[in-house]
């Protein structure tokens, strides 16, 4: 693990990036005290967002849908706090 001063760190970003690159972490200090880390990502790369269409096509089909569950809930709320308030 590499140690970097602040002062060195602003000078030299590029190449404390091209360690990250390579896999190493670099500690950035300030008066000797760590303050931040630079280290490589830790997901996969180029994955990004999933595709929504698969994603959606793995969630299991309610029976009612769900919105309409909602809708019934709300409903029943609404009419009970007509009668509650009357």
């Amino acid at each position: 693990m590499r140690k970097a001063g602040l002062r060195e760190a602003r000078q030299h970003l590029a190449v404390l990036i091209e360690d990250v690159k390579k896999g190493h972490d670099v500690v950035i200090t300030d008066r000797g005290r760590a303050v931040a880390r630079l280290v490589p990502p830790s997901g996969p790369e180029g994955k990004g967002i999933p595709d929504l269409r698969a994603v959606r096509s793995a969630l299991p089909r309610l029976t009612p849908p769900l919105s309409s569950v909602v809708a019934a809930d709300r409903e029943d709320r609404t009419s009970r706090n007509r009668t509650a308030t009357r």
